[in-house]
């Protein structure tokens, strides 16, 4: 999904109205656990794509298609390689 910088903005502005309307702990750390835990698995994804060798290639373009992927299958939206 991409997003406008202004939608982003907005999305971080819903979000930080949301965490006020949440004031209960239990709750806010779920959320945060949640966050930590989709971070993790997108970098997990990352560093297994940079040492795949089967994806060698001399402008690594393979490796960087593969990481955009991993962005766009987690939510994460870029434009590089946005075809």
């Amino acid at each position: 999904m991409d997003l406008s910088i202004f939608e982003e903005l907005y999305a971080q502005a819903i979000g930080r109205e949301a965490l006020k309307y949440l004031p209960r702990a239990d709750v806010r750390e779920a959320a945060a656990q949640e966050a930590r835990s989709a971070a993790l698995q997108v970098l997990t994804e990352i560093k297994t794509i940079l040492d795949d060798d089967t994806l060698d290639d001399p402008a690594c373009f393979r490796r960087i298609d593969a990481i955009v992927d991993a962005f766009h299958k987690s939510g994460i939206s870029t434009i590089r390689h946005d075809f």
